[in-house]
């Protein structure tokens, strides 16, 4: 279970990062796993690093990313649910 506490700095938490990721996956369609991170940590402080590969795991296990190993790239899957 995710509990914040009074330490928690909530623009670094996971589901914020996967958030700004999303943002900027769905922008370009494709991006590169380095730019993605770049612009994340520009975005969002150098910190922003410590849970940038966590954010991705979740947004790959929800099926929202591709991951294309040969050119080392994100691809923005479609939501299949309309509602």
């Amino acid at each position: 279970m995710l509990s914040p506490s009074k330490h928690t700095d909530l623009s670094l938490s996971m589901l914020n990062v996967a958030g700004q990721a999303l943002k900027e996956v769905r922008q370009a369609r494709v991006i590169r796993y380095d730019d993605l991170a770049k612009k994340i940590e520009r975005r969002l402080g150098p910190d922003s690093r410590y849970v940038f590969t966590e954010a991705l795991s979740f947004l790959f296990l929800i099926g929202r990313l591709n991951y294309l190993e040969k050119n080392d790239m994100f691809e923005y899957v479609e939501s299949k649910a309309q509602v």
